[in-house]
């Protein structure tokens, strides 16, 4: 047998689970090239329309179809990468269901871990290396696909684009290391969920609820991971522009307060009476992107942690 190959709690894992393995394996390859594809389609299609001398926009009768039809492509794009992304979101879900489910709560379910657990190797061990695999394949599955994505995504002629900036959530999770730690921290949480659940199709439900309440906190608040920038502008002017992910906006009074806009536009007695003499708007600029990944990756993991010294925990109380 090779040095490399898969040996003991490993081995049976890969060999019980081996079909929805290669079944991930193939899909992910699938994902892959489909990313590929799609982003070199787009950028042929781009240079063949830059070619042809046609305003993008505006036509002047002359070039109506090239324009309708680029115009048709690049939503067609833009559709393909939404998608995209909203599976790889999906990605960490489907993981917790698997561990939850038929990785852990089978075995619990059906008292298999009574035997698998007097082996020679100690339950914990047997455990930690059990559950390696599936993280081992998370890790690898969620760096390759969100890789590819970035690079498709950065690159694409919808990058920025309506349902495509960086802060959407199904993008933002898409492009970064968040959807790595997101995936990673499923592994720990669905096999807590199995244990605790011991019933397969229970686990699997309760561990998707379960990752989705860990995520959704910090994506509730990943605004406020890093400073913010706030950008004022004059009566005159109105509001700043929009920059990145915006977190508020409203009215600015003569003694500097942030206040609501009570909507006065152009109505000078309102402006005076409410005491406005500009607007604000606060945001995260896409300056800060790297910064809010990497703070809110280290929340994951950190949970990924705390998840799996329960679940060692568990294991350990469980066979003493």
């Amino acid at each position: 047998m090779s040095a490399l190959a898969p040996s003991g709690p490993a081995w049976v894992t890969v060999r019980t689970h081996r079909r929805t393995l290669w079944w991930a394996l193939g899909l992910t390859v699938l994902a892959v090239a489909l990313l590929v594809a799609v982003r070199l389609w787009s950028t042929h299609l781009a240079d063949e329309f830059a070619g042809s001398g046609c305003p993008i926009r505006l036509s002047d009768g002359t070039c109506s179809d090239n324009t309708w039809f680029i115009a048709s492509s690049e939503w067609t794009y833009s559709q393909l990468m939404a998608k995209g992304s909203a599976v790889i979101a999906l990605l960490p879900f489907l993981v917790a269901a698997f561990v939850a489910g038929p990785v852990v709560g089978r075995e619990m379910e059906s008292g298999t871990y009574r035997m698998l657990w007097t082996q020679s190797v100690s339950p914990v061990r047997w455990f930690a290396v059990k559950l390696a695999v599936p993280a081992a394949m998370a890790l690898a599955g969620s760096t390759v696909l969100i890789g590819a994505y970035r690079w498709a995504w950065s690159t694409g002629p919808g990058h920025g684009g309506p349902g495509m900036e960086w802060y959407d959530i199904d993008v933002y999770t898409a492009i970064g290391p968040v959807g790595i730690a997101a995936t990673v921290l499923a592994v720990p949480v669905g096999a807590l969920i199995g244990l605790l659940v011991r019933r397969t199709v229970s686990a699997m439900v309760s561990g998707m609820f379960t990752l989705g309440v860990l995520l959704y906190v910090p994506a509730n608040f990943r605004g406020n991971f890093w400073t913010t920038r706030t950008v004022t502008g004059s009566l005159a002017d109105g509001y700043p522009p929009y920059d990145g992910m915006v977190l508020g906006d409203g009215a600015l009074t003569s003694s500097g307060a942030q206040v609501s806009d009570p909507m006065c536009v152009d109505d000078k007695a309102c402006l005076t009476a409410h005491h406005i003499v500009g607007y604000y708007r606060t945001s995260q600029p896409a300056s800060h992107f790297w910064q809010l990944q990497l703070v809110e990756t280290g929340i994951l993991l950190a949970l990924a942690v705390i998840a799996a010294a329960l679940v060692l925990r568990i294991v350990k109380r469980t066979t003493a």
